[in-house]
């Protein structure tokens, strides 16, 4: 019998901490999972399996997980899995308790993983657009396409703020980056650039939070090892690290929605399945070449209502469609499990 989505009662078993280290602050999983479904769902508890596995190793973290299961009774179990903390066939004898669903976060990137995991959940997620299909070719028919999303009470626009920063960039540092950030530089396009290894060093999120608001511009940039031969021949370092990368593509992550949520217009790299998740133009503003990426700095800059047309269409689809909240909503609904 359906008892109402925000009846539901839910268990998330994620780490607390990021990368299950206090001293880094709350987990992705915790910021946005844990908070963003307490806005939508009445009962929504969290089990820390990893600082648990920490302290009581693998089966008496298992066996606290199974005794709260039992104890609970949860309708929903989401699982945001590490490395191999838990034995595949634990997670499977909890499928008669309750309803579980795992959420792979780098699915594309991490496939054996997560065909070794999938069959144990009744469902899973996947943020690769076509990842439904690709898994249904290796016999797995319960995934669901879950792109990342943000909590919208922690990324959010402040008026209050003045947009003082005409173009920003938060991400960790990396040559092809350099290269584009340099080029918009030697421009006379002024670009504030924080994250691991740039010289600004790393944000807090709360300071990354406040960079976005207080930015006209805030560019999704990639980080795929690129062809060109302009970057190719900037350093030997840029072909170094062409050669030697393995990353190959980009998927659609949490920047995507984290930028707009603050009311900042995101011009982003185009990434497979965007289209899915907002209307390219309209929405969220792309590029595919640096010097398109300058050209489209410099045009919006300098158009003050079109920025401000694009940034609150972005803001508002992602408060309808992309708060995490929403988004498990959208997937229990389509499991049927409401």
């Amino acid at each position: 019998m359906k008892k109402g989505i925000a009846k539901l009662k839910i268990l998330l078993v994620c780490m607390k901490h990021d990368y299950g280290d206090p001293a880094r602050g709350t987990s992705y999983e915790w910021n946005h999972f844990y908070l963003g479904l307490q806005k939508h769902f009445d009962d929504v508890s969290l089990f820390d399996f990893f600082g648990i596995h920490q302290s009581l190793g693998q089966k008496g973290m298992q066996d606290a997980l199974h005794d709260k299961v039992l104890k609970e009774k949860p309708d929903v179990t989401i699982f945001s899995l590490y490395t191999d903390q838990f034995s595949t066939e634990f997670v499977k004898s909890l499928q008669g308790l309750t309803k579980t669903l795992c959420f792979f976060h780098d699915d594309g990137w991490r496939k054996e993983f997560s065909e070794k995991w999938a069959p144990c959940f009744d469902a899973f997620t996947t943020t690769d657009p076509a990842g439904v299909r690709k898994y249904k070719r290796a016999g797995l028919e319960h995934a669901v396409f879950v792109p990342f999303g943000v909590n919208e009470s922690l990324f959010f626009p402040d008026l209050n703020i003045e947009k003082d920063i005409d173009v920003s960039f938060v991400g960790a540092w990396h040559p092809y980056r350099e290269w584009l950030v340099s080029r918009l530089q030697k421009k006379g396009i002024n670009v504030e650039v924080y994250g691991y290894r740039w010289p600004n060093g790393m944000l807090s999120e709360e300071k990354m939070v406040e960079v976005f608001q207080r930015s006209k511009i805030s560019i999704n940039m990639t980080n795929c090892p690129s062809w060109d031969v302009r970057y190719l021949f900037s350093s030997p370092r840029a072909i170094l690290n062409r050669i030697r990368s393995p990353k190959t593509y980009e998927q659609i992550k949490g920047r995507h929605f984290e930028i707009p949520a603050c009311g900042t217009l995101q011009l982003s790299y185009y990434v497979d399945g965007l289209e899915k998740v907002f209307e390219l133009g309209e929405e969220v503003v792309i590029y595919q070449t640096p010097e398109e990426l300058g050209d489209k700095v410099s045009l919006y800059l300098n158009d003050y209502e079109e920025r401000m047309r694009v940034t609150e269409n972005g803001l508002n689809r992602v408060l309808k469609d992309h708060a995490y909240g929403r988004r498990f909503v959208q997937v229990f609904k389509s499991l049927g499990w409401d």
